[in-house]
């Protein structure tokens, strides 16, 4: 039976006496020298503070996660690109799971002593001794973080106030040394409201499929066929679904039995964490729909963060996938945010290092570029000048998928999506990778760069695209057009794992980090050279299509059978004759 990271608290006392120290904000508390171990949080868009509530109810329940500083990441990062890289010997050599968690596991003593300083509240760990969580009170957070300061915030559009300590989180030096971040009580919700564009949606009166995208019509456009399974390996998909998005099963097998091709076995086979079935979301739906339709014969999962805080719920998930030796190999992530720092610095290294750790086992993360093009302004908030991608799309261990659209009805050339801006640009918080340095700097050199603004000198996104405009999704027991590229990243990943079965057949072996081999194989794509992501409020300032690679379109839209070869062809020629990484 698998066992998952579940959480259980306890509670503890010490009388907490803060004052301040230095003009480094160095606070000493109950004896203790504390340090800054992450800045701030800034409200997005629409949450405003709540006034005449008082102070924050002590006995208020939080769930806290903590990354544990790991051994040895330089190493890890090596492999993770070794392993990913099909011109390097090493290529599909993963780490086994026992590998992984020698290589980082931070050790007994510092496990003991970060669990020692939350007092028995913070206790479930992960396998591999990297990560902590369990609940705590707003009094003992206060005592954990040297007196944060809990504020009520509320959203109009989402009617319920959320207590928050936005402040800076403060820690002893000692723990300080020893974790990447502490969270779970600093950020907000996605506002589905907006997030899931309800304003671009429209009930359509049943199956019409007239102008709608269909699976039928994105297996005919990018020619994806049926790769016979073989390989008898348990090939995994999974989609992510947060902030109280669920599954319909009567949805779902409904969708495909009218035009999933008939068929009648569409279920979801496992879900990490809860779902409420009579509560089905369009976001889950669409998610679930198309990764199942376009990757039919995947057996699939769900992992389910019903939160309030999309920050600490990325970094939950993304070590919850490695809790069991057993995981997806294609996981597909419709959410993210174009405002600068809506998460922490400290919170986004800790995810992408999640990633890449992930990668190294052999797992494809296929993430939305965002709905937002070229982030001038986003949803959640104005980046005064500059453009900004999407996060978790801009972690140069994911591969992110942006929306395109037919120029004229449901065939034929394709152009950036016009009924939103597909996200895309360069990144604040990640440098350029390898892969696409080339790829970057060419199209740097050539567009005509948008002006009077800003953009990162970072990380390109999108890497590739997708058709994103008029999803036919079948919800809560009616029929809807969506949109956006939270449609695009599921039907991608399902094709992908049409891949993984290719590669497994060839080499034993998943794909994992897909990058650098379609960087290494633009003709595994119909390059996109029509339009760009200056649409809507960032009509003013955008990214254009050309030729090659761009901060539209990517690489382009999958041509599935030349993608069928390319992966044939690389995995055939990898080295898999060893267990893992270094056996």
């Amino acid at each position: 039976k698998l066992q998952f990271l579940y959480f259980i608290g306890r509670g503890w006392g010490c009388t907490m006496r803060p004052y301040l120290a230095t003009l480094a904000i160095v606070v000493a508390v109950c004896g203790e020298e504390w340090v800054q171990l992450h800045g701030p949080a800034t409200a997005p868009k629409g949450w405003a503070p709540v006034e005449g509530l008082g102070d924050v109810d002590p006995g208020l329940t939080f769930t806290v996660s903590v990354g544990i500083k790991r051994r040895n990441v330089d190493v890890l990062e090596r492999i993770s690109a070794e392993v990913s890289d099909p011109r390097h010997p090493k290529y599909l050599n993963h780490l086994t799971y026992e590998e992984g968690r020698d290589l980082v596991d931070p050790g007994a003593d510092v496990v003991r002593e970060v669990k020692e300083w939350f007092k028995g509240r913070v206790d479930l760990t992960h396998p591999h001794n990297d990560f902590l969580y369990g609940t705590a009170t707003a009094a003992e957070l206060q005592q954990m973080l040297g007196n944060a300061t809990f504020k009520p915030y509320r959203h109009p559009a989402v009617g319920k106030t959320y207590w928050r300590a936005t402040g800076p989180v403060r820690v002893p030096k000692r723990i300080r040394e020893l974790v990447d971040y502490v969270g779970g009580f600093q950020g907000f919700p996605l506002d589905p409201g907006l997030v899931h564009k309800k304003s671009k949606r429209r009930k359509v009166e049943g199956p019409a499929y007239v102008g709608q995208v269909i699976p039928s019509v994105l297996r005919s456009t990018y020619n994806v066929t049926q790769i016979p399974t073989t390989s008898g390996a348990a090939n995994l998909q999974a989609i992510v679904q947060l902030e109280g998005e669920y599954v319909s099963a009567m949805d779902l097998s409904g969708f495909c039995m009218s035009i999933g091709g008939g068929k009648s076995s569409c279920a979801v086979s496992f879900y990490v964490g809860p779902n409420d079935e009579n509560h089905p979301g369009l976001e889950s739906m669409t998610d679930t729909e198309y990764i199942m339709t376009m990757g039919d014969t995947a057996t699939t999962w769900v992992y389910s963060y019903p939160g309030s805080d999309f920050c600490a719920d990325l970094l939950m998930l993304s070590n919850n996938v490695t809790s069991t030796p057993i995981f997806p190999w294609v996981i597909s992530i419709s959410y993210g945010s174009q405002l600068i720092d809506y998460c922490t610095t400290e919170m986004m290294n800790r995810f992408a290092q999640d990633m890449t750790k992930l990668t190294s086992y052999g797992v494809s993360f296929i993430v939305a570029s965002g709905d937002d093009g070229s982030g001038g302004n986003t949803n959640q908030g104005n980046n005064n000048g500059k453009l900004n991608p999407s996060f978790p799309a801009s972690v140069p261990s994911v591969t992110a998928v942006g929306s395109t659209f037919f120029v004229t009805g449901v065939q034929g050339v394709e152009e950036a999506t016009v009924e939103f801006g597909s996200g895309g640009g360069f990144s604040y918080d990640f440098d350029v990778p390898s892969y696409q340095a080339s790829a970057v700097s060419g199209y740097l050199n050539t567009v005509l760069t948008p002006p009077g603004v800003t953009w990162g000198k970072g990380r390109g996104t999108p890497d590739v695209s997708l058709l994103g405009q008029s999803y036919t999704v079948l919800e809560g027991g009616s029929w809807y057009a969506e949109y956006g590229t939270s449609c695009s990243a599921p039907a991608f990943a399902g094709m992908v794992n049409q891949l993984n079965e290719v590669c497994l057949q060839k080499s034993r072996r998943p794909l994992g980090l897909l990058n650098p081999l379609l960087y290494q194989n633009p003709n595994g794509f119909t390059d996109i050279t029509l339009g760009s992501n200056a649409i809507g409020y960032n009509s003013q300032a955008g990214w254009y299509a050309i030729k090659g690679w761009d901060a539209a379109t990517g690489l382009g839209t999958p041509r599935f059978g030349a993608l069928v070869d390319i992966v044939a062809a690389a995995c055939s020629k990898a080295n898999t004759t060893t267990k893992g990484y270094f056996t």
